[in-house]
């Protein structure tokens, strides 16, 4: 898959952000030892961050490649947090491609982005049971608690993605029309 200059740099500058303004979420989200819960926080900022690429890239890769991305900037902080990271990335690509086919419509951007936070928690818990031996996961209610933590992060998802849209894009347009 082929990427412009701009395509990249687009990437390269949402991977960057997410990075900087994602550190003031993991700080509020640290305040609450509910595990999950930072990915309660972090969903709408995921979902608004990752829509961004793929609106306007319209791409099938867009989140692997804003991931794998994001992925070596965290490598540097954690080893774990990048496998996640990146792992998050091609688990949300792959459930969007199977569902969605595409990113044509902005319906369709919008719940393929929501996919991302959901992903992410399920990897990250994966990666901190399978290297650290995180017991916390394992006690917070199990199954129910995980598929009832996905659902409402899948739902801020969408709440984030919907603001990006209307947020950035609704700005943008605009400013054309100007």
């Amino acid at each position: 898959m082929k990427y412009s200059v701009k395509d990249i740099t687009l990437i390269g500058l949402v991977a960057a952000l997410t990075v900087v303004v994602g550190y003031v979420f993991y700080l509020a989200g640290s305040l609450f030892p509910v595990p999950g819960y930072k990915f309660v926080v972090f969903a709408p900022f995921l979902s608004f961050m990752m829509y961004i690429p793929v609106r306007k890239i319209r791409k099938m890769g867009v989140m692997t490649i804003v991931n794998l991305v994001f992925g070596l900037l965290m490598s540097m902080v954690s080893l774990i947090m990048s496998i996640a990271i990146i792992s998050a990335g091609i688990t949300a690509e792959l459930v969007a491609w199977l569902i969605f086919r595409n990113y044509e419509t902005e319906k369709k951007s919008i719940l393929a982005v929501a996919i991302y936070p959901v992903s992410a928690v399920l990897c990250a818990s994966a990666a901190s049971n399978y290297f650290t031996g995180n017991a916390i996961y394992r006690l917070s209610g199990g199954w129910k608690f995980l598929i009832g933590l996905s659902v409402l992060i899948y739902l801020l998802g969408v709440f984030g993605a919907y603001m990006s849209n209307k947020v950035v894009y609704k700005r943008i347009e605009e400013m054309k029309e100007s």
